[in-house]
């Protein structure tokens, strides 16, 4: 599922040698190592969107890995967040943002941030609808390209929480 959303996602946003050498392999050893050891209360969580029995999508939060964001009072970060293009326009996506809302901040995280590709226009504009704030730009320089990306924040977490209906039956 996250090979699949990146090459129909990302064509045109990432270089193509980027989209050709991904690996099912080499993902589903990071998501194990990521999902595998022991839960601890800071540990990443991983939620999942399914149409029958078909994972459609996902998304994962954990504690801010960025220490510039961290420093700016970004303890929570949404690390990523995918629904196959077939899926989108059901509210799946504001459900797992709406999970990954009230998971963090049952764990007493009070703001959070993401990072999504600058020119991934789609994206940004689904954030934008939940009234996310440009935060901060990065620029990663790579063997296969320069990626360049905004990082978009939530200050307080309550505020995400109360926009995508987290802590409601109204999914």
């Amino acid at each position: 599922m996250h090979v699949a959303s990146w090459l129909e996602t990302y064509p045109g946003l990432l270089p193509d040698s980027m989209l050709t050498s991904l690996s099912i392999d080499k993902r589903l050893a990071m998501w194990q190592q990521v999902i595998g050891d022991a839960p601890t209360p800071s540990s990443p969580k991983v939620y999942i969107a399914e149409i029958d029995s078909k994972v459609v999508g996902f998304g994962s939060c954990c504690n801010q890995r960025t220490q510039t964001l961290r420093d700016s009072g970004y303890d929570g970060e949404i690390s990523a967040i995918y629904v196959l293009q077939a899926f989108q326009r059901r509210a799946l996506g504001r459900r797992l943002l709406c999970a990954m809302a009230s998971d963090l901040s049952g764990r007493g995280f009070t703001a959070v941030s993401l990072w999504v590709l600058r020119d991934n226009a789609p994206a940004r504009h689904f954030y934008e609808r939940y009234n996310a704030q440009v935060v901060a730009e990065r620029e990663e320089t790579r063997p296969d390209g320069v990626l360049i990306e905004v990082a978009y924040g939530w200050k307080p977490l309550a505020e995400l929480a109360r926009l995508t209906g987290a802590g409601t039956t109204a999914t």
